[in-house]
């Protein structure tokens, strides 16, 4: 008759927390991740070593200016062409054999146009 007095429902625990379970659970999840992500590095570095046993080693296209067709200095250092365009100047205002079997020289471009302003050849 008292479960009538009560509205039919039995009483209500206490709210209580397990808090060294809660610990327990949280310490033994660290422990399982520390111990799979050992495990994995592992594993990779085996996985890698058998793929790439002479890992690190530097390319044997390190240091050269251009790998592939892809430019490897930076844009401010670059000065390829400024040194190119030195040599032409040069070889423009210069003598000097082009084909020595053939007999084929070239010299500075002003000669070679007087000469073929007076109607010789240079």
């Amino acid at each position: 008759m008292t479960e009538h007095v009560h509205g039919g429902h039995p009483p209500a625990e206490a709210d209580r927390i397990r808090t060294w379970t809660i610990v327990g659970v949280g310490v033994a999840s660290l422990a399982i991740f520390v111990a799979a992500s050992a495990v994995t590095i592992a594993w990779m570095e085996r996985a890698r070593a058998s793929m790439n046993p002479a890992w690190p080693s530097i390319p044997s296209e390190a240091g050269h200016r251009k790998i592939g067709m892809v430019e490897q200095q930076l844009f401010e250092s670059a000065n390829h062409a400024q040194v190119l365009r030195r040599e032409q100047e040069r070889r423009l205002h210069s003598y000097g054999w082009v084909d020595e079997k053939k007999g084929l020289v070239h010299m500075p471009i002003e000669r070679a146009i007087d000469l073929s302003v007076r109607g010789e050849r240079p």
